[in-house]
């Protein structure tokens, strides 16, 4: 953590007054998880104002609050820290304690794989340095300044930060925040796509990525749309990967577990990877290339990839009552859940495999036709579908026009409801859909 005194911060947020130098214990922008000592934020969202809880901060021990200079309440007993807009200083904040120490950052964005390259990058860096990173998808304007403060500290060499974005100019902020040293874009999809006319808006959104000054390289998938435009963003040297083209990290297509580096003129034997999905060879390539711009030589890079481990409920096999689960319930796009179909065929042994797919959310007016992508695809790799969410007709439609078993649902107690009757010990199960539909929660309700 990134420990301050409360009157650090006063300092450095400019607050009049005089405050103690008690040394906070944390930072939290949700009064529901906010614990002794902390330093809360109240944030105004769409549906809810963090000024309408600070006498439950102030019950729970809070150090202090930090509140908008408008703010016309009298809490008795919990000190206020009087600012502009409390998001700015939050944001201030992290930037201003990052700065102060020797931490180099990573950053990583794109439209699916960020949080598993994120993790690869910790534990492939590991070899070497002492390294932290964000927490969990911590990686929004709220939520990577508080994986800053909370989860790393000044004495680790370097913070792998997952960048995220809805709209333009949201990444352009979040690199003026934690300034990367090397960035890095995973792959371009429609994912939160409901604000973009096309893929290739998405794909220059994305490449705010490479806006900062103070970045010297950046590593991207030579496939994705607009490629040169991106790799034009930003003065430094870009570094390319691919599993399906000659690229400055390439798969030797003779040879898929080797992975040439035309850097180094070098073919590097992986071994096969410890966890499921031949798409997770993308992440692994991204978390390399930052691995070897730290320096982390290849023996290192070897040594460490056995200990790859998914995040979770990303491709996570679990057994309940005789049936195999692959829970990829964490998030959905036309792409993720095309590869976990294709990891789900891959299962041997079993009796029947079957997808239980919720809503892939966020997706304005191309979401009809990821949809149908989407059934049309999953009718080579299923035996029987069962849908949760309105946006799941085109797949349900497909189905039934294909005569084949399909269930379309509204509400997860209705499935689940179902599953318990439909569902027999020696099945495989995908569970997949947007995070708003919580299909993990279908393992807990079985």
């Amino acid at each position: 953590m990134r420990t301050l005194s409360l009157a650090q911060v006063a300092h450095i947020l400019k607050c009049e007054g005089f405050f103690p130098s008690h040394h906070i214990k944390g930072y939290c922008t949700d009064s529901r998880l906010l614990n002794e000592g902390e330093l809360f934020f109240a944030l105004k969202g769409l549906h809810s104002d963090g000024h309408d809880f600070l006498h439950e901060i102030k019950q729970k021990g809070a150090v202090a609050a930090v509140v908008s200079k408008n703010y016309q309440g009298d809490i008795q007993g919990l000190r206020l820290l009087f600012v502009e807009d409390p998001l700015i200083a939050l944001q201030n904040l992290a930037c201003t304690s990052l700065a102060r120490s020797s931490t180099r950052v990573a950053a990583i964005t794109g439209s699916i794989g960020k949080t598993t390259t994120k993790e690869f990058t910790r534990i492939l860096l590991s070899a070497k340095y002492r390294v932290s990173a964000s927490p969990g998808n911590s990686n929004s304007q709220v939520g990577l300044p508080l994986a800053i403060l909370n989860h790393s500290s000044p004495e680790d060499e370097i913070l792998v930060l997952e960048m995220g974005m809805t709209e333009k100019g949201q990444l352009a902020r979040l690199v003026q925040i934690a300034p990367p040293e090397i960035a890095a874009i995973t792959y371009i999809a429609l994912v939160h796509a409901c604000g973009f006319q096309t893929l290739e808006d998405i794909a220059l959104t994305k490449g705010e990525i490479f806006s900062s000054p103070k970045t010297k390289m950046g590593i991207l998938h030579c496939n994705i749309p607009c490629y040169e435009d991106v790799c034009r963003i930003g003065t430094f040297p870009k570094h390319s990967f691919s599993t399906t083209s000659e690229a400055d990290y390439h798969l030797d297509p003779h040879h898929p577990d080797v992975i040439v580096s035309r850097l180094d003129k070098k073919a590097i034997p992986m071994g096969p990877l410890p966890v499921p999905g031949k798409h997770n060879i993308h992440n692994l390539m991204a978390a390399i290339g930052i691995a070897r711009y730290f320096g982390v030589c290849w023996e290192e890079i070897q040594r460490m990839i056995p200990a790859l481990v998914m995040p979770e409920k990303r491709l996570q096999f679990v057994r309940k009552e005789g049936i195999l689960f692959l829970n990829d319930s964490y998030n959905a796009s036309e792409v993720s859940v095309k590869a976990a179909l294709e990891t789900l065929a891959q299962v041997e042994g079993v009796d029947r495999k079957i997808a239980v797919l919720g809503s892939m959310m966020e997706l304005g007016k191309f979401s009809e036709e990821c949809h149908r992508n989407v059934a049309e695809h999953s009718l080579k790799y299923v035996e029987s579908m069962f849908c949760l969410g309105e946006e799941c007709k085109p797949i349900f439609e497909t189905w039934r026009r294909a005569n084949r078993p399909v269930r379309i649902f509204t509400t997860r107690e209705d499935l689940v409801s179902c599953l318990k009757n439909e569902l027999k010990p020696g099945d495989a199960v995908l569970l997949k859909g947007s995070r708003s539909k919580q299909l993990w929660k279908v393992l807990e309700e079985l």
